[in-house]
Parts: C-alpha cells; structure tokens; sequence
C-alpha cells in the first residue's frame, strides 16, 4: 500500500497535463503522489486498480472536452468505482457550455466543484481551491489534531454524544477506543485504569471521568465570570451567532448562551450549497465555526453547556436564570434556541437511543462505513445526512411519510438523490419498529397507506423530522403559539402588547425581547433567512435601546423640573 494518498490528473492534452502535473507536483508532491493520465479510460483502470490494492485517492481532477467521454461523465463513473475521493471539473474561463454541465454535475453528485483553466498564477487561481478539496478530504478520512483525547467504548451512547459535542464546537479531539495500544498508554499516564469511562484528558493534564457537557466546556474554553450585558442571545445557531456578531461588532456587550453545541441544526448539514457566496458550498459545521470565531472577535462571550430556565422582568431589564443556579443580567434578549427534531413515538425502539439511533447526523463517519443505514425525514437536513452517508454506508434507505420529495426538498438534493445507486427510498412509509441485541439490526418499516409491514436492515438510523421549539422556559412571560413557535411584530397579540407603539419586525410580546430563526413563528427555516432575522433583530435592538434612553432622560428631566 503507498504511504502517500493521490493525486489523479486526467487530460487529453499532453503539454496541459504536463503543466498541470508540474504545479501540483511542486506545492503537494511531498504529501501527495500525482499521477497523471491521459485519457479518461486508463484513468478509470488505475482507479480500480488502487480500489483493489487499499490505496487511497484523495482527489481526481478532469479536463471536460475529451475524445470518447466528457469530463463529468467520467467523474460519475470515478464516484462509483471510489466514492470517497474528491472530484473537480476542469473547465475553460468562458466556457459557456460548461456551465449547465457543472449545475447538472453537481446536481447529480457526478462532481464535488470545479477548477479554472488557464490557471496562472497557481497561487492565486489553482493551488486555494485544491487545498480546499484536499482539507476537506483530510478532515474525513485522516487523523486530526488531538487537543484532547478520550478513551471508552466507541459505541456506548456517552461516547458519542461527547465526541458530537467536540465535533460541532469545532474543538480538535483524538477518540481510542478501549483495549487499544493508545488507550492503554494514556490510562498508564494518567493513572486512570479504575476511573469510570469514557475518560477525557484535557491538554493541561486534567483529567475527566464520565463528565458531563458543562464540565468539558469549562475545561476546554472560558466562562465568563461577568454575568451583565447589553445583549444576551440564547442559542448559538446561524441566527443567534449573526445577532452576536453585529451586536459585537457594533459595541454593545454581548453573551451567548448555547445550551448544546454551536450551529443548531444547520451545523449538522454535511453540504450547504445554495448559501450566498460560497458557491462550491461550504458544510454546516464550517459556516457556523467561521460565525463563532467571528462573533469572538468582535467581542461576544460564550456561555456553553447551560440551558437557559426562565426569563424575569424588572423594570427595563431582564434576568435569565441558568440551570447552573447563576442568572444573566442583561438590556436586551434575543431568543433564537431554533427548534429540536421529534422523536420517533416507538416505545420498543428507545433502547437503541444513543447507541443506534440519533436525533442528528455526527461527524464519526468511519462508524457506518460498510454498513446499511436508515434516515427518516422529508426535509433539507434529512437530504444532506442521505447524500453523506451514502458516501460511506453499504445501503443508505432514507423513510419519508409523504410520496413526494419535491415539495420540501431543495431540487438539487433531490435529483443527488434519486442519481446516487446506494440511496433507497420508502414513500409513504414509517418506522413501526425494529430488532436487534445490544444494538439495532433492523427496521421494521410499515406502509402508511396498506399496513403492510417491511424488514429492512439497519445498523445505524437517523432521525431528522418536524421540529418542536425551545420555548418552555418563555412560558407565561413571553407570548406562544399553541405549538410553543414565538410571534414578533405585527404577529404579536395587542392585548399582550402594553406600550402605545407597535412592537419591532422580530419583537415579541415583551418589549426588549426579541426572537429569531426557527423559533420564531412562520419563519422561513432556512439558513440565509436565519441569517438575515439576526442581523434585524440587532436593529430593533438599537431601536429599542434607544427609545428607553429617551424615555429615561425625559423622566429625569420632569424629575428635575
């Protein structure tokens, strides 16, 4: 087996290969083998050839115009033979007929993204877009950086939520299962053999037994001390991080309180590719990372691994109460918690929570590889986890209740996949239950229509339906549709509403309290629109601040008067 992944060049054009070849060679050569080929038909036997040895290919990159197969048609068939590898589309600046070729492409899951030529110079035009595919790439299929490291049982339902919880909080991590050589080795060091598992060891030396989300957030991060601020905002999804990053950016004190892990829902998505300005898409735990670390810039503190357990009003301000016992102090709130998935309503499944079925997707890709999974799900969330684990999984069988995919899905997702071969679909369908001794074997999924029962193997299911929203901790304060979605504005009942203006667009029945994202009734439940509520929100928040200095000085004036 080579040491070093490939690198696989594809062109009819020999001087343009060999250029090609040379660039890639001087920046990635040491990393990487390039293997160059010229022709799409003994690229697709090395392909197989490096299959059947165990060699990786890390990316395959194609010409598009050549004798006897076009580039994309070519990278469909590299994406049978080695799904795992990355594929760019080279194509020609002004290649208008390229263009419908690569949204059908991508569409279709042919190709991942693709590259410019002529390229000059590589550092500019070539070598930032191959880095992105190669990272991406890493990221899935190589070890990462070990900041910290646990050792447990791989599969035991603690394990893995705490190694989501690292994940989706962007936090470099190393996981050895017990009994390993590694393992081993970190319980001699740390004199841990008779200490309850998982173990966590930080990266000063601590170490942590069983702990609990709150206890890895302290040790890993900071907890403010100072527990006053102009703005708080209660979760860290795209909407609440946008209203921290303009609430930061624009000099108001800001804290976040984000009960689980930063991206909401939207940072489980494995691919987002219909957000503005990231047109080779970008994943949902990337963008919402970038807004963390943007809104920490700009001066926003994090308060992870706290619910938020009920919201009091004293004059103009407001007092959240943590489930640690503190309380925030603050001028403002903005509520954006989203919304979490339903749970399946089977009592015989529910044992298998945690250790086989999971209420999101999580990053550990390598635990259903070869595997058959299920999904349940109509939406853009269910589509993404589809189309990623088919990447890695034996069988991929995605349960959706309605007959159609088109009308909650994005068109994109759904031809991806209706063209991916491992992707198997049940319409009408839902899960009545399932077998299986420690951990699932299979599903039992029955017709919504005839009753009729099916088995179908599974080792792994995900469940991403309806969502409910985060707003029992708002009840008798703030005003709640039946369903425990908040309106704002012009939504707002005026009986609830107690000043003589009309609330802001994403006020609530609250003055000063604000609402954003999914939580917020009739909200659009997509990420750009997410995105769009948070940065408003902190314009009502300016216009409401300052209506209540106003106010204040025109009291003190008639006091003085």
């Amino acid at each position: 087996m080579l040491d070093r992944p490939t690198i696989m060049v594809v062109d009819d054009e020999p001087t343009a290969l060999a250029s090609m070849l040379d660039a890639l060679t001087r920046r990635f050569g040491g990393d990487y083998r390039i293997e160059p080929h010229l022709s799409p038909q003994s690229a697709l036997d090395a392909v197989a050839r490096h299959k059947a040895d165990g060699e990786e290919i890390a990316l395959v990159i194609s010409d598009q115009w050549m004798p006897g197969m076009t580039g994309n048609e070519f990278l469909g068939q590299v994406r049978v033979l080695e799904p795992t590898a990355k594929r760019a589309l080279l194509v020609s600046w002004g290649d208008h007929e390229a263009s419908p070729v690569i949204l059908q492409a991508c569409a279709l899951g042919q190709l991942d993204n693709y590259l410019y030529k002529p390229w000059a110079p590589a550092e500019v035009h070539l070598y930032p877009y191959v880095s992105e595919f190669l990272a991406e790439w890493t990221r899935l299929h190589r070890p990462g950086m070990e900041l910290i490291r646990i050792v447990g049982d791989e599969l035991a339902p603690r394990a893995i939520e705490i190694r989501e919880l690292l994940e989706r909080n962007g936090i470099p991590y190393g996981f050895h299962p017990a009994g390993t050589a590694l393992a081993d080795q970190l319980l001699d060091e740390h004199d841990a053999w008779q200490k309850p598992q998982p173990l966590v060891f930080l990266l000063d030396g601590t170490t942590l037994a069983d702990p609990g989300d709150a206890e890895i957030m302290d040790g890993v991060g900071e907890s403010p001390d100072q527990l006053a601020c102009d703005v708080a905002v209660v979760g860290g999804g795209p909407a609440g991080l946008t209203a921290a990053v303009y609430a930061g950016s624009e000099g108001l004190g800001t804290l976040v309180i984000e009960r689980h892990v930063i991206g909401g829902q939207a940072g489980a998505s494995s691919l987002i590719r219909n957000y503005l300005g990231f047109p080779r898409g970008i994943s949902g735990a990337a963008l919402t990372q970038r807004a963390y670390q943007q809104a920490w810039l700009f001066g926003a503190k994090f308060v992870f691994s706290r619910e938020v357990a009920g919201l009091r009003l004293d004059g103009d301000e407001k007092f959240l109460a943590l489930s640690d016992g503190r309380e925030i102090g603050a001028r403002a709130v903005v509520v954006a918690t989203g919304a979490e998935y339903r749970r399946l309503e089977v009592p015989e499944l529910e044992r298998f929570v945690g250790s086989s079925i999971f209420y999101t997707t999580f990053g550990e890709t390598r635990l259903v590889r070869g595997l058959d999974v299920a999904v349940v799900g109509g939406g853009n969330s269910a589509a993404q986890a589809v189309v990623h684990l088919a990447r890695f999984a034996r069988n991929v069988t995605l349960i959706v209740r309605g007959d159609s995919l088109a009308r909650t899905m994005s068109d994109y997702l759904v031809q991806q996949i209706r063209s991916t071969p491992n992707i198997q679909l049940r319409f009408g369908a839902e899960v009545a239950g399932g077998e299986g001794g420690e951990r699932l074997d299979a599903l039992h999924v029955r017709d919504r229509t005839s009753g009729a029962l099916e088995t179908i193997p599974a080792r792994f299911l995900f469940v991403l339906i309806g969502a409910l929203p985060h707003t029992d901790w708002l009840q008798g304060v703030v005003q709640r549709d039946a369903k425990g979605f908040i309106p704002t504005g012009a939504r707002v009942d005026p009986a609830l509403w107690p000043l003589e203006r009309v609330p802001f667009t994403y006020e609530t029945s609250v003055p000063g309290v604000f609402a954003v994202g999914d939580v917020r009734l009739d909200s659009m439940k997509r990420v750009a629109s997410a995105v769009g509520e948070g940065a408003g929100a902190i314009q009502n928040v300016h216009q409401y601040l300052e209506q209540v200095r106003e106010r204040r000085d025109a009291q003190a004036v008639a006091a003085t008067g």
